[in-house]
């Protein structure tokens, strides 16, 4: 009779839950993050994307463009990435149900596959004692003793699969439901609206720290130059500002001093030119004061240290008081709580298996000595060879 072919399903499970599959996603993830790190990725933010683009296009040259195309300027969100990590993660779900039924077959008793060797002729009580000391399990069969780490070393190695695995759900999330708004500019007192439903992240009065609605975590990037800008007229009433020209007129304005900003006095013809003078918080400004539409330049001076100054332009009072800003980066990420579990749960595994091995071997006596079976450790055969 022909041999019959081996399933090819089982062929197939064997394969997707190797230690080869695994190794290989692994070190394909692995050199795509550190790709990263050598190969500067494209920002999402537009105010950075021409700087970006310039020193890209100087360090590669022409291949710049072949790259864009290949996506490994966008490495991370690219599809092939993406594919990885759904590789990796129904290799982990398999390794995982595996790991499940393999728990449940190593609670019995088995017996040895291999063959007995003699290992040392000492007492079996003894050292089924100190086995046990060890937290190791010992359960007796007629003629021989299995020796094992059951129940940690099938649970262990599932800590390690299902750590990881919620670790990849909690990316998932973020991708899904979660958004990281960067480079917003906040000013003492300053409310800004953020993505979802009633989202926001306003900055402290003294520029310190921040506030944010349930949910969102925000944090400070950096600090710079800013003031606080009101006008009177000659009936010492506050005249309307102008900061853009499709913006709604205000009597105050906060202006952040990212660079040259220029701001009008329409009741007044004016238009005002502010430049920092460093990137310090509380620098002082060099403030430009012209006419409109002549362009002629009525007044020019600087700022007190942290932008406090005053100006009178014939009827006119210009009052400009120091108000730095912040640079805020603010993010929601729904996934950061099966992921930071998932972390612990991972780090646990992993430590946990370096001291309890998944080894299992038998024990017998066999005359005057004592024979053994399977994975005998290597530390137990010295300690038994140095009584």
């Amino acid at each position: 009779m022909a041999e019959q072919s081996s399933d090819p399903w089982r062929i197939s499970w064997r394969l997707v839950t190797s230690d080869a599959v695994l190794v290989v996603l692994l070190l394909a993830l692995a050199v795509s993050v550190t790709l990263t790190a050598w190969i500067p990725q494209q920002p999402s933010s537009d105010a950075d994307y021409a700087r970006w683009l310039s020193e890209t296009q100087a360090r590669f040259g022409q291949a710049t463009s072949v790259m864009r195309r290949l996506g490994i300027f966008r490495i991370v969100s690219s599809f092939g990435f993406r594919a990885l990590l759904a590789l990796l993660s129904g290799c982990l779900f398999l390794r995982c149900v595996e790991g499940v039924d393999r728990l449940r077959r190593d609670k019995g008793i088995e017996e040895p596959d291999g063959a007995w060797s003699q290992v040392s002729d000492s007492d079996l009580g003894d050292l089924l004692t100190r086995l046990r000391h060890r937290r190791y399990r010992v359960v007796r069969a007629s003629s021989f003793f299995q020796v094992d780490r059951w129940p940690w070393s099938g649970v262990l190695p599932l800590m390690v699969y299902s750590g990881a695995l919620l670790l990849l759900a909690g990316l998932l999330l973020f991708h899904l439901f979660g958004w990281r708004a960067e480079g917003l500019i906040l000013q003492g007192g300053e409310r800004r609206s953020l993505p979802g439903n009633d989202n926001w992240v306003t900055l402290a009065e003294n520029g310190g720290e921040t506030r944010h609605s349930p949910g969102v975590i925000a944090f400070l990037e950096e600090s710079g130059p800013g003031v606080r800008v009101s006008a009177r007229g000659p009936d010492g009433g506050p005249l309307p500002l102008l900061l853009t020209s499709d913006a709604e007129p205000s009597t105050e304005l906060k202006v952040a001093l990212t660079g040259d900003t220029y701001f009008a006095i329409p009741d007044e013809a004016l238009v005002v030119r502010l430049m920092p003078c460093s990137e310090e918080p509380y620098a002082c400004a060099d403030v430009q004061i012209y006419s409109s539409p002549s362009g002629e330049i009525v007044s020019e001076r600087t700022t007190d240290k942290g932008g406090q100054a005053t100006f009178d332009i014939g009827e006119v009072t210009l009052t400009l008081v120091p108000a730095p800003y912040a640079r805020v980066i603010a993010t929601h990420n729904p996934g950061r709580l099966p992921a930071g579990l998932g972390l612990i749960i991972l780090v646990v595994g992993l430590l946990g298996s370096l001291f309890w091995s998944d080894h299992r071997f038998w024990l017998r006596e066999e005359g005057a000595g004592l024979e053994a079976s399977g994975a005998f450790p290597s530390w137990l055969r010295y300690e038994l060879e140095g009584l």
